[in-house]
């Protein structure tokens, strides 16, 4: 789809010529607007994630990893709102905020992991001190159910790390791939449809 010629009057109906350039203008858009939905997606679970992780934080005494990771969460799902305003306004610098983000997000998540798994390995966990007490409590033998505690433990404190390297590794890369593609859409479609595109006339 190239340029064309830039239309001086609107005021009236639209040709017939300049419907079908909105139409394919939409067609080649589709994919810049899922990214819109996926950043959509991506704010709504990180947000309601964060504020899970930060409220349980708090529970049986705060504890810090977990709530640097709520409210680290909440930021990053922010930040993936901002910037799906940002794609429907066709704005090209956004891809790379939103993917630094995601791997900001993917870093937070390996640490704080690696952490959880430090503080097993050194006997320090919280967790598994009072999982220990509650199986005392109730006269089951807690140091023969450790290892398997621990193990499952690792299983979990590990599966954040992977989820963040996967997950996160994979929109980053996604983002990254739709600015070069909205940057020649933007190259290629008239301005007047950009116009409004960018004011939200046209979705």
């Amino acid at each position: 789809m190239k340029r064309t010629a830039d239309s001086k009057e609107h005021d009236g109906p639209l040709s017939q010529e300049q419907l079908a350039q909105i139409g394919e203008a939409r067609m080649h858009a589709s994919q810049l607007l899922r990214a819109a939905q996926v950043a959509h997606r991506e704010y709504i679970g990180l947000i309601l994630m964060g504020v899970v992780t930060a409220m349980f934080s708090c529970w049986g005494g705060i504890s810090v990893s977990s709530l640097i990771m709520g409210v680290w969460m909440i930021v990053g799902g922010v930040i993936e709102h901002l910037g799906e305003q940002r794609i429907r306004r066709m704005d090209p610098a956004v891809f790379q905020t939103l993917s630094r983000n995601q791997m900001l997000l993917g870093a937070m998540f390996v640490v704080i992991s690696a952490w959880w798994c430090l503080t097993l390995a050194l006997g320090t966990d919280k967790d598994l001190a009072s999982t220990g007490t509650a199986l005392n409590n109730l006269g089951i033998a807690a140091q023969q159910m450790m290892p398997m505690i621990k193990l499952m433990l690792y299983g979990a404190y590990a599966s954040v790390g992977i989820f963040g390297i996967g997950w996160q590794g994979y929109l980053a890369w996604y983002y990254s791939r739709r600015q070069k593609q909205m940057i020649e859409y933007i190259q290629e479609t008239p301005k007047w449809i950009l116009d409004m595109q960018q004011s939200g006339i046209l979705g």
